[in-house]
């Protein structure tokens, strides 16, 4: 229930950002093109580590899946919020991508420490 109003909570957050920075919406669903190729391919290493890992996590169980996804998301939207950052700071759309991050990285913590 708690991770069902952190997702709302997320999804507001984004919308208000968006209105009151006057970002607009981004598509909801797609690939993120970089803007450099180093961190291009850093999201690519990312990615292929992030199902080794989850693989042998199924097989050997070292931890929980929801820690790899959780861990996965942080790793993949800091990366993009970089590029944003780096390249694309006149659309302002980092901020946002770093809320988003930041309410991945709370959840994971309240995840992990058994709060939620």
């Amino acid at each position: 229930m708690y991770i069902l109003i952190m997702l709302v909570a997320a999804v507001l957050v984004d919308f208000i950002l968006r209105k009151v920075l006057d970002i607009p919406r981004s598509k909801f669903w797609g690939k993120y093109e970089y803007e450099s190729l180093a961190l291009g391919r850093w999201d690519k290493y990312v990615t292929i580590a992030f199902v080794l890992f989850l693989v042998l996590d199924m097989i050997f169980m070292f931890v929980e899946p929801y820690i790899v996804s959780c861990l996965f998301l942080v790793a993949a939207i800091l990366l993009k919020s970089i590029d944003e950052w780096k390249y694309k700071q006149e659309t302002k759309e980092y901020i946002t991508s770093f809320v988003q991050m930041g309410f991945f990285l709370t959840a994971f913590v309240l995840l992990a420490n058994g709060i939620v």
